[in-house]
């Protein structure tokens, strides 16, 4: 999003090249014209920041304004891993696990949660390839519980799942570590209610 100088330059820039128009078409430039200038940056400004926040993600503006995808709220999923428990030496069953996704036209933040962990992200971005499929890409930290790091220490990866369905009903994709771990990530139902943990995200109605 812009900052307010940012805003008040690109609005400068217009009215310069406006007034240039004008001079070029022999026609009388006023500093009169000028006074509004600071009503036109607040009211481009407030109009931005209702853009950002609220309504880019408004059915009204999808697609001629804007295609990007509405993933706000709390997914529901499975996550299935390579990881090889050093207790037991098995593979890990399938997990459940909830993605918090909160989310402005410019910014995303993610939050995956377990039973014995919470991710979250370092960096995140929705973009569409080639054919306009639309893909999540994110770099996250991984933070067990206190009791749980002796066997599963704090880690980062990434993940890179498919956005499927128009509108979103679907997230689907893979994920890797820096403790050479991997697996797939597989979410099909959400909530619109942004939770902060794990038992509020099992209470939750999906």
């Amino acid at each position: 999003m812009m900052t307010e100088n940012q805003l008040k330059t690109l609005v400068g820039l217009a009215i310069v090249i406006w007034a240039g128009v004008l001079v070029f078409q022999h026609q009388t430039v006023s500093l009169h014209s000028l006074t509004p200038f600071s009503y036109v940056v607040t009211g481009l400004s407030a109009a931005l920041v209702l853009w950002e926040r609220w309504l880019w993600a408004w059915p009204v503006f999808h697609p001629w304004l804007t295609s990007q995808p509405d993933l706000r709220g709390t997914w529901k999923g499975m996550l299935v891993s390579d990881w090889i428990d050093p207790q037991t030496q098995q593979h890990r069953l399938p997990t459940e696990v909830y993605y918090v996704i909160r989310q402005t036209y410019s910014t995303i933040d993610i939050r995956m949660l377990t039973v014995e962990s919470m991710s979250e992200s370092l960096s995140g971005n929705v973009f569409s390839d080639k054919v306009g499929v639309y893909k999540l890409a994110v770099t996250y930290r991984n933070i067990p519980r206190l009791l749980e790091r002796a066997r599963s220490p704090v880690h980062h990866g990434g993940a890179l799942l498919n956005l499927i369905g128009k509108p979103i009903h679907k997230l689907d994709g893979e994920y890797w570590t820096d403790r050479d771990t991997g697996g797939e990530l597989t979410f099909t139902v959400r909530t619109r209610q942004i939770v902060h943990d794990f038992e509020e995200a099992t209470r939750q109605e999906f």
